[in-house]
């Protein structure tokens, strides 16, 4: 674990004032003839440049502090020269930046670790590891995803990795890492009925999805549309029986368990309101067994809304309207984002995550745009009752043609 990351916030409260007491001191010092040498590298904190240590982080500012120093000519952080001000540089000291594109033991198992520092008199190296900020995961191709199915882990650092566990305690060391340490690939497990978050384990620390893993039918799942009787799933229903097509059809969207819903529809032209026409809408019975009465006074950025979606088509324009009650809803249109317009998920399945906070008020007769959810009392009905469903409009463009299925609607803790 990392001990010693500085915070740039509040660095430039230090620099000054050290730069000056440091610099202003030794000021009459000559530059020095002798071999330079390193004894010590520490933060440049007023109250703890006595505090030496032996990694940091690319990009942290730091103070070499040693003899026969002035007159650097380059100094590098294995092998990578870095920029410092010469007006920093005295006989004893030097402060520098590391730079943000230090080969580490990441990118390079071979790298020396070491600070090398020439000067016009001579050179001189130290041992010092730059280190790699512990990995972390922003996001999980698919939370549901079936035995033998592949699974992408999208996230940073993710370097270094021994091993990732999933519920049940079952540890995956078969996998492939980009080279960018942004994406991490395998293939899910048979995790039975468990259900629980995926860790990963590294040499520079763990990692925790913000959600569980294999969660289909557990005390979070507002719906996952399989009724009692049918196979595949315990049943939990909530669904009002109108709105799209509901099946457990396998061969129609493969990789779900039990049922789900399908929305199909299309020639819906610009600014068509109309979401109770055609396929277009989800609608749920109001849930009672999720939570308790003491939920409503938790902040809502600490939970999530998450379902799986899989398109038959690319999705190019239209409204996703999700609401809770009839005050807070969210805008989930993806494809506003994508790089070419269009949200394919190209017929597999993927997990969506909404932070509850980003659900929003009407404004200006405007569904989804005015304040956010600041608790869930905000969006839930009294004693923690659900009340969910979701609406396709349209505004400025029309639809030409919309095939999607959803399942497993549930409310995790996220925070």
């Amino acid at each position: 674990m990392i001990k010693h990351i500085l915070n740039k916030r509040w660095l430039l409260l230090f620099v000054l004032p050290l730069a000056f007491s440091l610099f202003t001191a030794c000021s009459k010092e000559d530059s020095g003839g002798g071999v330079p040498m390193i004894s010590a590298v520490s933060l440049l904190d007023s109250t703890k440049v006595d505090s030496s240590f032996t990694e940091a982080l690319p990009g942290t500012l730091i103070l070499i502090t040693g003899q026969n120093l002035g007159g650097a000519v380059t100094v590098s952080f294995n092998g990578q020269a870095a920029y410092f001000n010469p007006t920093y540089n005295t006989n004893t000291h030097l402060i520098i930046n590391i730079p943000e594109n230090t080969p580490t033991e990441a990118t390079d198992p071979d790298v020396p670790n070491t600070i090398r520092v020439v000067t016009k008199h001579g050179e001189t190296s130290y041992t010092f590891t730059i280190s790699i900020p512990p990995p972390s995961i922003s996001a999980i191709s698919n939370e549901n995803a079936l035995p033998g199915d592949s699974l992408i882990v999208y996230g940073s650092s993710l370097w270094l990795i021994s091993k990732v566990v999933f519920p049940g305690g079952r540890e995956v060391t078969d996998f492939i890492a980009n080279e960018a340490g942004t994406r991490l690939g395998m293939i899910m497990p048979n995790v039975g009925d468990d259900t629980g978050r995926l860790v990963i384990h590294a040499k520079y620390g763990m990692a925790m999805s913000d959600g569980p893993l294999n969660d289909h039918q557990s005390g979070d799942v507002i719906s996952n549309l399989t009724d009692n009787g049918e196979t595949g799933e315990v049943a939990v229903f909530n669904w009002g029986w109108w709105g799209a097509n509901r099946t457990n059809d396998a061969t129609l969207f493969p990789g779900t368990r039990g049922g789900y819903l399908q929305n199909v529809f299309g020639g819906v032209g610009a600014n068509d309101g109309g979401w109770w026409n055609g396929n277009r809408s989800g609608n749920f019975s109001d849930v009672t067994t999720i939570f308790t009465a003491d939920i409503m006074t938790q902040q809502a950025s600490n939970y999530a809304l998450k379902f799986e979606i899989n398109t038959k088509e690319p999705w190019t324009a239209g409204i996703d309207l999700i609401r809770f009650g009839e005050e807070y809803a969210y805008r989930y249109m993806p494809w506003a984002t994508a790089a070419d317009g269009k949200f394919d998920t190209n017929d597999e399945w993927r997990t969506v995550t909404i932070p509850l906070s980003a659900f929003k008020t009407k404004a200006d007769n405007v569904e989804g745009t005015g304040a956010p959810a600041a608790t869930m009392g905000n969006l839930l009905k009294a004693n923690g009752v659900v009340a969910f469903g979701y609406r396709f409009i349209t505004e400025d463009d029309p639809v030409d043609v919309y095939n999607a299925a959803f399942d497993n609607f549930r409310i995790v803790k996220i925070k």
